[in-house]
């Protein structure tokens, strides 16, 4: 993987933390209204589902990330085996 791949990867994974913290404080402030047990009850289980999803993306593109540039460590790999490799993380994911 390039220096600009994982500069760009990096990003990405900045902006989905981004996304996860700004989950987390929608929920928390969902949580901490008055109101909270009439309607919000379906609200916060769906926001809460929510970020558990993204925490597993996050989960599964970290995993990848460490192998193409740890156990690999820059030795090129064919890409329909890369691409062998992306559709296993997306079997574990479903």
């Amino acid at each position: 993987m390039t220096t600009e791949n994982i500069k760009i990867r990096r990003k990405e994974t900045l902006d989905h933390l981004n996304r996860i913290q700004g989950q987390i404080e929608a929920l928390k402030k969902l949580i901490g209204q008055d109101e909270y047990c009439g309607g919000q009850c379906l609200k916060v289980a769906t926001l809460t589902i929510s970020i558990v999803k993204s925490f597993d993306s996050l989960k599964y593109k970290t995993l990848e990330g460490f192998v193409i540039n740890h156990l690999l460590e820059g030795k090129s790999v064919a890409p329909e085996k890369l691409i062998q490799f992306q559709d296993l993380l997306k079997l574990h994911k479903k």
